[in-house]
């Protein structure tokens, strides 16, 4: 639960400290420090949802693995990753769909060297006004690769977002 009460803090809160970090550090700008940013504000959600599907899974197939000698690292690469890997392809799915969403961050971070679609389309509104033609294309293609990345994995987001639901 703690884990999730981060993602209730308001970006706002902490854009100050991590900007001041960021510039000191270097990361200011950079995709390096945007991709940092961007998976530290979801690793909530994705540690709350790995647990999850890690839970679900039964203790009775480690414990059979574990007569049969595997090892830990066995384990872990032959027995649980196989069978976690919709709980992990929903995961990194919602995690690539939140992070693209993402506006604030990118924003704030970043000016020209590693301003990503958000910046662009923020660049359509001016002082002049808004260019609706312009920002209208430009939404498009925001939308268009999560849209058809969310259809073709439709399947897979749904039955990994479901699988520890029902006891």
């Amino acid at each position: 639960m703690w884990m999730l009460s981060t993602k209730m803090l308001p970006p706002v809160g902490v854009l100050i400290p991590i900007y001041l970090i960021f510039r000191d550090v270097g990361l200011l700008d950079t995709k390096t420090g945007l991709v940092i940013v961007l998976t530290l504000i979801n690793l909530p959600i994705i540690v709350w949802m790995l647990y999850t599907y890690f839970k679900e899974i039964p203790g009775e197939i480690l414990e059979a693995s574990r007569m049969d000698g595997a090892s830990l690292r066995d384990e872990i690469i032959h027995v649980l990753t196989p069978m976690a890997v919709p709980g992990i392809a929903s995961t990194l799915l919602l995690n690539v769909i939140l992070a693209w969403n993402e506006a604030f961050w990118t924003l704030n971070l970043t000016a020209a060297k590693a301003a990503p679609l958000t910046a662009f389309i923020a660049s359509y509104s001016s002082p002049e006004g808004l260019f609706y033609a312009k920002l209208s294309a430009a939404s498009t293609m925001a939308i268009a690769p999560i849209l058809i990345l969310g259809w073709f994995s439709q399947k897979q987001l749904v039955r990994g977002l479901t699988f520890g639901a029902v006891k």
